[in-house]
């Protein structure tokens, strides 16, 4: 069955979609990734923490310090889990919203494809983007914590449009459909066109 094409509005709102949702999301997924990090170093560092703590047991200077110290890092990961998880459920409902602005086809399930495509490419990518903006500069640190945001914003972009369109791509309709419909309305407005026309021929043989 021969698929139809996507329209000017359907091309176009999808890959303003993959843009933006994938720059949100791929933020998130960042810190998420930080937050799992963190985790399992603040777990590690927790059982260090609390053998050190009982050597220095009759330290209570060394005991508060540690004991306020993980408690901080424990918040501070909590609100970046809560925040990550924020910028991925506002990358959802933006590619919802925008491919339904413009009537792609089965928005939710060209959006939860894409996130789960684009969550697999990241790791491998956030790599790449690294790589570029430490090579781009002479200094790599400075070029990996400077220009690494921009270059991971740009290309998350560049690689969303293009994950998102071809999303959309796959989940247009058959093209008989689109014909149906077409015929139907041609149909619908040629009908009157002859009842006219019909009407105004009998008139001119009732007048001769």
């Amino acid at each position: 069955m021969q698929k139809a094409q996507l329209s000017s509005a359907q091309r176009g709102h999808s890959l303003v979609a993959g843009a933006v949702a994938h720059a949100l999301f791929s933020v998130g997924w960042l810190m998420l990734g930080f937050v799992a990090l963190g985790g399992g170093i603040t777990l590690l560092l927790g059982g260090t923490a609390n053998g050190v703590s009982g050597l220095f047991g009759d330290v209570p200077v060394v005991a508060d310090f540690i004991g306020s110290a993980g408690s901080v890092i424990g918040t501070v990961i909590i609100v970046v889990a809560v925040v990550a998880l924020l910028l991925v459920a506002l990358a959802a409902f933006a590619s919802v919203f925008l491919l339904k602005r413009g009537a792609v086809r089965k928005p939710w399930q060209v959006t939860f494809q894409s996130l789960g495509i684009v969550a697999l490419l990241d790791i491998p990518l956030f790599v790449a983007y690294l790589t570029i903006a430490a090579n781009a500069t002479d200094s790599a640190v400075g070029g990996t914590v400077l220009l690494g945001p921009v270059v991971g914003i740009i290309g998350s972009a560049v690689v969303g449009a293009l994950v998102w369109w071809w999303m959309a791509w796959s989940r247009r309709g058959s093209a008989s459909k689109f014909a149906g419909v077409t015929a139907t309305a041609s149909a619908t407005a040629v009908a009157p066109q002859q009842s006219s026309s019909a009407a105004g021929d009998t008139g001119t043989t009732t007048s001769k």
